[in-house]
This record gives C-alpha cells, sequence and structure tokens, in this order.
C-alpha cells in the first residue's frame, strides 16, 4: 500500500512539472510592445499631473484675489493641495519612462542570428551555420 501511494504521488508530480509551459516569452516584439504600452501609460499618468496642477494653480489664483484684509488670516489652501496633487502625480510618470527605456534597450539586445560553429567531418574541421538566440548584456 505504501509504494503504490508514493508511486501514485510521484506520477503527479511529474506530470504537473510536464505540464507546466515558459510563462516569459523573449521575444523582441514583446519588449517592444511592453515598452510602447508602458511610455503610453507614462506620458497620460505626466499630462494628467501637469493638469491637476495647472488646475489647482488657477483655483489657488481664483481665491487669493477674495481675501478679506480686514478680519486676519483668511487663505484657502485647496488649490495648493490640488497643485501639490498633480506635481505628485507627474512624478509618479518617472518609474513608468525608466521601465520603457530599460525594455526598448533589451528588445535591441535580443536578437535571432546564425553563428559560425566548428564541427569535425572526418579527418577535417568544417564550419556550420548555427541558429542562436543572443543577448547583449552592458554594464
Amino acid at each position: 500500500m505504501k509504494k503504490m501511494l508514493l508511486s501514485l504521488s510521484m506520477v503527479f508530480f511529474i506530470l504537473n512539472s510536464f505540464g507546466q509551459t515558459p510563462t516569459t516569452p523573449l521575444s523582441k516584439d514583446y519588449y517592444l510592445e511592453k515598452s510602447k504600452k508602458q511610455k503610453k501609460t507614462a506620458w497620460i499618468i505626466l499630462g494628467s499631473g501637469l493638469g491637476l496642477a495647472a488646475i489647482g494653480g488657477l483655483v489657488q489664483l481664483s481665491n487669493s484675489n477674495q481675501t478679506s484684509y480686514g478680519s486676519g488670516f483668511d487663505f484657502d489652501f485647496t488649490g495648493a493641495y490640488i497643485a501639490v496633487g498633480g506635481g505628485v502625480v507627474s512624478l509618479a510618470s518617472i518609474p513608468c519612462f525608466v521601465n520603457a527605456s530599460k525594455n526598448k534597450k533589451l528588445a535591441v539586445a535580443i536578437s535571432i542570428d546564425n553563428q559560425n560553429i566548428l564541427l569535425p567531418q572526418g579527418y577535417d574541421v568544417a564550419f556550420k551555420k548555427q541558429a542562436s538566440l543572443s543577448l547583449k548584456i552592458d554594464f
């Protein structure tokens, strides 16, 4: 009974390992598409942040002219808060731009080409073309 249970569990582990597929495709088109999406997202985030900052500035300017000088310090910070929030949203676009640049560089670094390899043929050595995936890593 123990041998049967052990062999059955081993079969399930082996079947599970053969059923897995690679999750990360290493193609040039994949990284270029990912870079384009990240850059588009970054521009949208940057534009909305700058828009919020401009709206906050306009709200602050419109509220600053309505202060009453006789009743002490009566100042509304709503526009300033909106402008600062827009600045923070604009700064949040920086990581998206950085990741888009990294993915674009990675797409340029990956290429599929043919390399010459030496193969022995009888008493001689011959060159043969071998398809290869090359990845250029810069430090």
